[in-house]
């Protein structure tokens, strides 16, 4: 039979069916460039923002002072004899009419130590190296944990704000532990999800222990953090975020005893170590600092964070509201998050945004939830053109947020009068007075 020119075949067995795989994956293969492209940008952006020096601040502050001294004195007595540092400092801490910065924060002095022995570098940026080391993991840690909490859309989302969050970037640009601090909050949160939905794995359930026993290690307000876990997974039983097992629950116990004996150890015992912290918390109640400045509400914490990140509470509350028994993920984060804040909110004359900063992290999430809800509602448009517009408005709000507290404005410690005076809601005499000067010309 002959065929004349534009004759159609019709199709071989199984030749349509190869067609439309071969475009599936064309389709499929698109899709993970532009999602490994936008990742490695927002990844790029975010980490330049924590590694270039931009903070406008540049003096010492009281905090990296002390951790300086500290470095300094685990550099002459080496790693081994940590214990004669902790001694030395309990010495003095108990002729002193003040708190100050305890030396038992093993597990961000001692890398410090190390990479300042390792790569030849002053004190003060060895403990910044390791602030701004830790900042860049947890905006890879958030991003993963975005992953496993929704998948793909989620985690570009939350990386995003994340990358532009103004307390995170300018937690990285100092000597201070707070960052390294959210790393490691936002660590044993993640592995108490995963552990969760995978009750009884010996890998998850090790690895979630010994992040506790590191997050004990690196501060005192680690109580909070272990205190919410233990409040959220009390409330699973009504919730169903996933399966809380007795290993879970000793686990969760485990970690945290462990480095209480080890701290107990280097301070003389447990009994002189329980002594010492009572010392401790009575004298940080009459420091002049905190009386001043760390004192107020139980609401201060939602009034810092909408004017540090006003963008992200403001979504994020609406994604709290938008919560329903289905989403276990968004029930997760609100629930940790509040029990943290509850407990943080109890500490007389001890509240500060920088003490919360791994709070930042599950409000993103929620702020997450809420965009994607609002950008699927707009069905004549495409909800990831939406999607997309919110997420840069909230990222560009962010980090103008940065630029003016922390670059402009020069802010060391983010407390609330300081928050509002840099924001311009409250002025001086002298800059009303030069203001009125200016107008009066024109």
């Amino acid at each position: 039979m002959e065929l004349s020119a534009g004759t159609t075949l019709p199709a071989l067995p199984g030749q349509e069916t190869n067609a439309v795989a071969g475009r599936r994956f064309l389709t499929l293969s698109r899709h993970r460039a532009l999602v490994i492209l936008t990742m490695t940008t927002l990844l790029g952006i975010g980490i330049f923002l924590r590694l270039y020096p931009t903070a406008g601040f540049a003096h010492l502050g009281t905090d990296e002072r002390d951790y300086i001294i500290f470095v300094k004195q685990i550099q002459v007595a080496g790693i081994w004899n940590y214990d004669a540092v902790v001694q030395v400092y309990v010495e003095r801490q108990y002729k002193l009419r003040e708190a100050v910065v305890p030396a038992t924060r093993v597990a961000f002095l001692v890398p410090a130590a190390l990479c300042a022995d390792w790569f030849h570098l002053t004190t003060f940026r060895a403990l910044q190296a390791t602030a701004a080391t830790a900042g860049v993991l947890l905006l890879l840690l958030g991003a993963l944990f975005a992953y496993r909490l929704g998948g793909t859309i989620p985690m570009i989302g939350m990386t995003a704000l994340l990358a532009t969050g103004p307390l995170q970037i300018y937690l990285c640009q100092r000597a201070v532990i707070d960052g390294y601090f959210a790393f490691w909050a936002i660590a044993a949160l993640w592995l108490a999800w995963e552990n969760l939905q995978r009750p009884r794995h010996a890998g998850w359930l090790v690895s979630y222990a010994l992040c506790l026993t590191i997050l004990v290690l690196t501060k005192e307000t680690s109580a909070f953090v272990v205190f919410a876990l233990l409040g959220t997974f009390l409330l699973n039983r009504f919730l169903r975020l996933g399966t809380v097992t007795p290993h879970l629950l000793a686990a969760t116990i485990v970690g945290p005893a462990i480095a209480i004996l080890l701290l107990a150890a280097m301070v003389g015992g447990l009994g002189e170590w329980v002594r010492f912290y009572q010392m401790f918390v009575a004298k940080s109640r009459t420091n002049f600092y905190s009386m001043a400045a760390q004192d107020g509400p139980w609401f201060r914490y939602a009034i810092d964070f909408a004017l540090m990140t006003p963008a992200v509470v403001a979504f994020a509350i609406g994604g709290i509201f938008q919560l329903r028994r289905r989403d276990r993920a968004g029930l997760f984060m609100a629930v940790f998050a509040a029990f943290a804040l509850i407990g943080l909110s109890c500490v007389k004359y001890g509240m500060s945004l920088r003490l919360a900063a791994f709070c930042e992290i599950p409000l993103a999430w929620l702020a997450c939830s809420q965009v994607l809800a609002l950008s699927r509602r707009f069905r004549r448009v495409r909800p990831a053109i939406v999607g997309a517009a919110l997420f840069f408005v909230l990222a560009a709000v962010g980090l103008n947020q940065y630029v003016r507290l922390f670059v402009q404005g020069g802010l060391y410690d983010p407390i609330t009068n300081q928050l509002v005076a840099k924001l311009g809601m409250q002025k001086s005499p002298e800059t009303v007075a030069a203001e009125l000067a200016a107008s009066a010309k024109h």
